[in-house]
């Protein structure tokens, strides 16, 4: 298990003994083709999950602004499900497997409480987030501005 953690860019700065502490709460996963990681709407949001090897496809519902399905493919040393983690809401999309796909679950409340006792494993977990957030983020400006460009408003 903490070969797998470390591989995953949220954990790969932290030691081995602290790699040991969070593999604690974490349960490996083995899913297949068309497999859900996580719901949309779940309302259940306090775990984390990282990609270890595979594909998966983001998967949101259709609203009066998106089609029916929009997806976004994402490969291996990946982490999803931390915006639900970070603010107890809602899942905003789907996560389902395309493939073979092998995963960690960490138990959300498990992380929070080990993060606040031991700061310094925070701070590099909360910057690897907000890495993640920042670039999720970019990406997003990218293509509203594709949109936009391409749409009569």
């Amino acid at each position: 298990m903490i070969e797998e953690l470390e591989k995953v860019s949220l954990l790969s700065e932290l030691s081995p003994q602290q790699l040991a502490e969070v593999s604690r709460f974490c349960t490996p996963l083995s899913l297949g083709d068309g497999d859900m990681l996580i719901r949309e709407s779940d309302k259940i949001g306090n775990d984390l999950y990282l990609l270890c090897a595979g594909t998966v496809e983001i998967v949101s519902n259709g609203n009066a602004v998106t089609s029916a399905e929009v997806v976004i493919s994402k490969q291996d040393k990946d982490v999803f499900g931390e915006m639900g983690w970070l603010t107890n809401a809602p899942r905003t999309a789907s996560v389902r497997c395309h493939g073979n796909v092998q995963a960690v679950r960490v138990d959300g409340l498990a992380l929070r409480e080990y993060l606040n006792s031991h700061p310094e494993v925070g701070y590099i977990v909360m910057r690897h987030i907000a890495l993640t957030l920042s670039q999720r983020m970019q990406g997003t400006d990218v293509l509203l501005k594709q949109i936009l460009w391409n749409t009569t408003l």
